[in-house]
């Protein structure tokens, strides 16, 4: 009796880490010998092992990114503020026309109850604006999603309002926005820029809205001189009209200073001074197409 306790301290003496798999059953008796003991059965995929004591395992170590932290304030913030609070100011005290103007109320109402095609006698040029107003929230968003993380206010909901107030909405958050050009990695992104802002078809169905606009306007049929007259009499006469126009032309440039901000996130730091340029004389579809055409974030 006493060599089975014996037999145990030399298995694990000598490292047998499966004593659990089973083991066949022996067609014949056989002597239980401790001086030479039989080999332990190999390993295989399906043995149940025993973990092993005296094996050192190396730790897992777990990279933890944090969020970016906010910079100080620094001039373009004080300029967006200053913007929004310039644009509120005319909206409410300088803007022609009244708040409470019945012609102002019946064209937002016409253009909302027939978006396409243009009503009869709504200004081509000014149709032409704002169908504008589909495209540029949209840019706004996909350019700025990105880097909206870490910043003193969260950038979703403003970005979201831009789309039925524009500016009105961005100002408070470009105000106290921190400028990032350092590289970004996908996996950091969010849901929506991840798959919907970051695909290239994205930029390619807003490049196809911009470049629609012009068609669906009438711009290529009209009288351009009688048109943009038409329009400086109506946005003289309108505070509807010259606040929208207004707000259009800041997001705008604003979409400009994004594009060379984003190509610098993007390697292309030779060509932000271009497309801010060409973004400036060129809105809305320059930006569209800098959508289709950037490079990828690396994963």
């Amino acid at each position: 009796m006493k060599s089975f306790p014996s037999l145990l301290v030399i298995a694990a003496v000598c490292g047998m880490s499966n004593g659990f798999v089973p083991q066949s059953i022996p067609t014949a008796p056989r002597l239980l010998s401790i001086a030479t003991p039989s080999p332990p059965p190999s390993l295989s995929s399906t043995s149940l092992n025993v973990w092993n004591l005296f094996t050192k395992e190396d730790p897992v170590v777990e990279v933890v990114k944090e969020d970016p932290q906010p910079g100080p304030l620094e001039t373009q913030n004080y300029v967006a503020g200053a913007v929004w609070i310039a644009l509120l100011t005319f909206a409410f005290a300088f803007a022609p026309g009244s708040t409470d103007s019945a012609a102002d109320a019946e064209l937002l109402n016409t253009l909302i109850a027939q978006p396409y095609p243009r009503p009869e006698g709504i200004n081509e040029l000014w149709f032409a604006v704002w169908n504008c107003f589909t495209v540029v929230p949209a840019l706004l968003a996909a350019l700025e999603a990105p880097v909206g993380r870490g910043q003193r206010l969260p950038a979703a909901p403003f970005l979201f309002g831009s789309a039925f107030l524009g500016y009105f909405s961005l100002g408070p958050y470009f105000a106290t926005r921190t400028p990032r050009t350092d590289p970004v990695d996908l996996g950091d992104l969010g849901w929506p820029s991840r798959n919907i802002f970051e695909n290239r078809l994205f930029g390619v169905f807003l490049s196809a809205i911009t470049i629609s606009i012009p068609f669906s306007s009438g711009l290529f049929e009209c009288d351009l001189p009688a048109t943009f007259s038409g329009l400086m009499e109506l946005a003289s006469s309108s505070r509807f009209v010259s606040v929208a126009f207004t707000d259009i032309t800041i997001m705008s440039l604003l979409a400009a200073v994004l594009v060379s901000e984003d190509a610098k996130r993007r390697g292309w730091e030779d060509k932000a001074v271009p497309l801010l340029a060409a973004s400036i004389l060129l809105p809305v579809i320059t930006p569209s197409l800098y959508l289709a055409a950037r490079p990828s974030l690396e994963k």
